[in-house]
């Protein structure tokens, strides 16, 4: 998974979407474009009517990226107030195809979340919208996080972990396996963010190993997958 090298018009269309700017998002796409989104199509005119109503969202990010039969799918969490306070927010697939230096194609469909228990499922969901708070309100106040062999015990200490080694890097998490041990959740995902990557692998796969007592997280493993195998 990588956001950069994405073809110029791809780039160009996310980061668009990021910044609520519909006349650059507009210029992205051929002049004979078919966008179809959960199964209607627009085309011409119709179409700045639905990337203003696409666009009316609190928040947008991108967190996987895969490449498939000549096309660029693009997992998105799109959110609002009222779908964190509900469900929390949307994972969205859009499917670009690309011709001469334009989107000739999208097609965008809600891809199903993970089930999950309520506070891992809030961990993701705090991280990919960058909610500090949210992520906190998981733990139990004497939670221990042990990540990649460092140990941060309680809430305060989690509080700095977090805001640092997540939040300010502006980290990612996209999910690909789940597998519930013993009352464990285990939880693989591939991951971005704005840190060094010189050196690491592409995806960068971790996991992320989660005990939960009654409704929060007490204790919180998270070591690198190098294997690569989920």
């Amino acid at each position: 998974m990588t956001f950069s090298n994405l073809p110029a018009p791809v780039e160009a269309f996310l980061n668009a979407a990021q910044t609520r700017d519909v006349d650059a998002l507009l210029a992205t796409l051929a002049n004979d474009v078919v966008v179809t989104d959960q199964g209607e199509e627009y085309r011409g005119d119709d179409i700045k009517g639905w990337s203003d109503r696409c666009l009316l969202c609190a928040g947008i990010r991108p967190v996987n990226v895969v490449r498939r039969d000549g096309k660029i799918i693009v997992t998105m969490i799109v959110w609002d107030d009222i779908c964190i306070r509900a469900s929390g927010p949307l994972q969205v697939n859009w499917c670009f195809t690309v011709a001469g230096g334009k989107i000739s194609a999208l097609t965008v469909n809600h891809e199903p979340a993970p089930e999950l228990p309520a506070p891992v499922l809030a961990f993701i969901c705090a991280i990919n919208t960058l909610d500090l708070d949210m992520l906190l309100a998981t733990f139990a106040e004497d939670a221990l996080v042990n990540d990649q062999l460092h140990d941060f015990w309680g809430t305060e200490a989690i509080r700095d972990w977090a805001a640092s080694d997540l939040i300010a890097v502006r980290m990612t998490m996209y999910v690909v396996k789940v597998v519930e041990h013993y009352g464990h959740t285990i939880i693989t995902a591939n991951v971005d963010g704005d840190y060094d990557k010189r050196g690491l692998p592409e995806p960068l796969v971790i996991t992320f190993y989660f005990s939960i007592s009654g409704t929060k997280i007490v204790q919180l493993i998270i070591l690198r997958n190098r294997q690569g195998i989920y």
